[in-house]
Order: C-alpha cells, then structure tokens, then sequence
C-alpha cells in the first residue's frame, strides 16, 4: 500500500511540476521571440538576405519592446491609439529604409491582404 501511496504522490508531483514549468515559458515570450516570428514569416515572404534579416529583426525588436511597454502602461485609449499609430509609422519607416521597393511593395500587399 505504502508503495501506491508513493508512486501516486511522485505522480502528482510530476504533473504540478510540468503544470508550472508550462506557466512559466508562456509569460517569458518576450520581444525578441515574437520579433523572430515576425522576421521569419518576412523573410519567408520576400527572401531577405542575411544582413537584412538582421536590420529587419532591430527594427521588429525595438517596435515590440515599445509596443509592449505602451500596453503596460496606464493611460487613455486615444494616447495608446496615437502611441500605436507612431510605432506603426517608426516600423514601417524602419523597414522602408531595409527592403528593396520590391520587397516592401510585397510586405505592405500582404498585410493588406491580412486585413
């Protein structure tokens, strides 16, 4: 009896413990990993060369450390919406000055395609 007591308390053990390590990869998303994402899903859309997956990825880094940081904050939905639209035009600059005309006339057809 001893023993099923044991394996069963060991089991739970298990289970809480894989409960909270779960818990804790999810809130450590950061910046840099949704800016990654966002640099993949770029590169896969208008084949980037090295150095621009870089530049790409700065720009992408600085936007969602701004982004994140403006949705902490608590202030007024049309500060936020003016913040956001700031950002957006930052970004879209940034990446402006990274891609070929080309490129971003590719980029800014598939986010139009998104909407």
């Amino acid at each position: 009896m001893k023993k099923y007591i044991s394996l069963f308390s060991f089991i739970a053990l298990f289970f809480v413990g894989m409960q909270m390590s779960s818990a804790q990869t999810d809130r450590q998303v950061g910046p840099e990993a949704i800016a990654k994402q966002k640099t993949y899903e770029i590169h896969q859309l208008v084949n980037l060369t090295g150095d621009q997956q870089g530049d790409v990825f700065k720009v992408l880094v600085d936007f969602e450390q701004n982004m994140s940081e403006l949705l902490k904050k608590d202030v007024s939905d049309s500060f936020r919406q003016e913040g956001i639209k700031t950002m957006n035009q930052r970004a879209e600059e940034g990446l402006k000055k990274v891609l070929t005309a080309s490129q971003f006339k590719t980029y800014q057809t598939s986010l139009q395609n998104k909407k």
